[in-house]
């Protein structure tokens, strides 16, 4: 039976390494309804009332998975992130994106095998926040003021708020997790040494459940000393839980440790959905030219497969991306050193794939 999936093209070259996903999935032969839906700039240009239509959050909620390419949020105003919007819509809470090192893709670190986990509803990265002068900010100003904190009348103010809620079904999903997955070692990272309120809470459930886990060694770590040891022993880290803005840092600063962002794939857990997401961004000076990387939505497309409990299908992908990175032949710019000549297309990544996968199985497309 086919599997229903929304599918969430997005906007710069979310179309192009979407579409290329779709291919390499398809040509193993798993059939997958995919309904389309648009979020962002796209769903406004198709006459939705707002950059989340509801119709969108129904689909995933229907079907409870998504592929989901990259969305542009506006840096300088305009609607607020459909992102972060459309997570928060489906309750999707903790998001998982490894990181490999890949053979045939350079990169000084070959033994790196990193599991960012993140909570992605709070902290700062919750989106409440006050321009300066504005009467949210004076508000917020005042009532610091009241509590002893020295904020100056022209301050813009972003607040962070943890939940004990929040924080410890992240902390138990990324127990949980790394005990499905055979991990052995979970790190929480924070700054509860400046942040005792919002990191402290981290820590101190982060504590709780090492006592509670003894199958498995949890520990914490500063996050800036967590950088540090990641660039200098990262064998020695595995698993990584923390808040949405560390997680988001943490995270690139590992695809790119592994050979770069455009490889990096990622899914969003929440109550009975997951949405399947690279982590690249979306890269508008770039749609429509060819150029992007697909391999981070492809490897997005092997998790979706086995999230869909198509795990041979899944091995298949997986193989044929190593296969393709180990040839060395067809490569996209951001494999090449920089300038070099031969660059590979998007589309010209996903014809080798397809191609490779295809003539396992005959005629199978």
């Amino acid at each position: 039976m086919p599997h229903d999936v929304t599918l969430i093209p997005g906007d710069g070259i979310g179309p192009e390494v979407v579409d290329a996903a779709c291919r390499v999935i398809a040509a193993t032969g798993v059939q997958v309804d995919w309904d389309v839906q648009q979020l962002g700039h796209p769903a406004l240009d198709a006459g939705a009332a707002s950059a989340l239509p509801e119709e969108t959050i129904g689909s995933v909620q229907r079907t409870g998975a998504a592929l989901k390419g990259p969305v542009s949020t506006s840096r300088t105003g305009g609607f607020p992130s459909p992102n972060t919007g459309l997570r928060r819509a489906l309750d999707v809470f903790a998001q998982v994106r490894p990181a490999r090192s890949l053979p045939g893709v350079p990169t000084l670190f070959p033994a790196l095998d990193v599991v960012v986990i993140r909570e992605t509803t709070e902290d700062l990265y919750a989106g409440i926040e006050f321009a300066a002068g504005s009467p949210g900010a004076r508000a917020v100003v005042e009532a610091a003021r009241r509590h002893g904190a020295p904020l100056s009348d022209d301050a813009a103010v972003s607040l962070k708020p943890a939940t004990e809620a929040a924080v410890r079904r992240t902390l138990e999903f990324a127990v949980a997790w790394a005990r499905e997955q055979g991990r052995r070692h979970v790190t929480v990272a924070h700054k509860a040494t400046v942040m005792r309120a919002t990191d402290g809470l981290f820590l101190e459930i982060g504590r709780q459940l090492a006592a509670e886990n003894t199958d498995l060694e949890i520990d914490d770590i500063l996050v800036d000393n967590l950088t540090a040891q990641l660039v200098r022993r990262p064998e020695e880290v595995d698993v990584v839980v923390t808040t949405n803005q560390y997680g988001d840092i943490l995270s690139d600063l590992v695809a790119a440790m592994s050979g770069g962002v455009g490889l990096a794939p990622g899914v969003n857990h929440g109550p009975g959905v997951a949405v399947f997401e690279a982590a690249h961004g979306s890269a508008p000076r770039h749609a429509g030219s060819d150029r992007a990387d697909p391999l981070g939505m492809i490897r997005c497309g092997s998790l979706l497969l086995r999230h869909l409990d198509e795990s041979a299908a899944a091995d298949r992908v997986d193989a044929a991306v190593i296969d393709l990175l180990q040839e060395g032949r067809v490569r996209t710019y951001d494999l090449l050193p920089p300038g070099a000549p031969g660059a590979s297309g998007t589309r010209a990544v996903a014809d080798a794939l397809v191609a490779r996968l295809s003539s396992e199985t005959g005629t199978r497309r």
